[in-house]
């Protein structure tokens, strides 16, 4: 199996990169853990390794993963043999409305042409709350930039579909979801939101 984009970063020797992760994951779990909730799905959940870090610091909480890769979707399954990993797309999810109180959708937006189907698609299958994060431009594409990476791109990832600055990720979430905080862990915009329900 070619590792993920994902994989890679997660397991990438760089010290700087380990740091950004690490503290990136940290304020996932730190947002999550003050929240009163009982079950989470991690739209995008690649190989698990945040559904790990959750469960490490909330035993008792019920997680389940989507993703539409199928190698990741096995990865996950290897290390959280507990958890309920299903393969699927973002945009069309196997789920009833309201199934879970919090979703999580981690760099996953970028990723997609239209990032509004997602936004949609979120807001109907979480009871509550959801949490998205996205790199934060331009601060990232220049980061992979003074690293030399994707330099003939000027840094950009050719991943990334769309590219936004904190106000902007800001506007287009909060058109499905009510905006409960905004926060930055370089090199993403961390956004946590309540859904707006019709």
């Amino acid at each position: 199996m070619e590792p993920s984009s994902n994989l890679k970063k997660y397991y990438s020797k760089n010290p700087l990169k380990k740091i950004c992760v690490k503290l990136f994951t940290e304020k996932i779990v730190k947002t999550i853990s003050r929240l009163k909730i009982k079950n989470i799905l991690d739209a995008g959940c690649g190989e698990g390794f945040i559904i790990r870090k959750v469960l490490k610091n909330i035993p008792d909480i019920k997680i389940n993963g989507l993703d539409m890769n199928q190698d990741s979707i096995q990865f996950a399954k290897k290390i959280l043999p507990n958890c309920k990993f299903t393969q699927g797309d973002i945009i069309n999810m196997p789920y009833n409305n309201n199934s879970y109180d919090l979703i999580i959708a981690l760099e996953i937006l970028e990723h997609l042409k239209s990032p509004e189907l997602a936004l949609q698609e979120l807001k109907r299958v979480t009871n509550n709350y959801c949490l998205i994060s996205v790199p934060l431009e331009p601060y990232f594409s220049l980061g992979n930039l003074l690293s030399g990476k994707n330099i003939k791109q000027f840094g950009k990832e050719p991943e990334h579909l769309q590219l936004w600055n904190k106000k902007q990720i800001v506007n287009l979430v909060s058109q499905y979801f009510n905006i409960l905080s905004v926060n930055v862990s370089f090199p993403w915009t961390i956004i946590l939101g309540f859904a707006k329900k019709n």
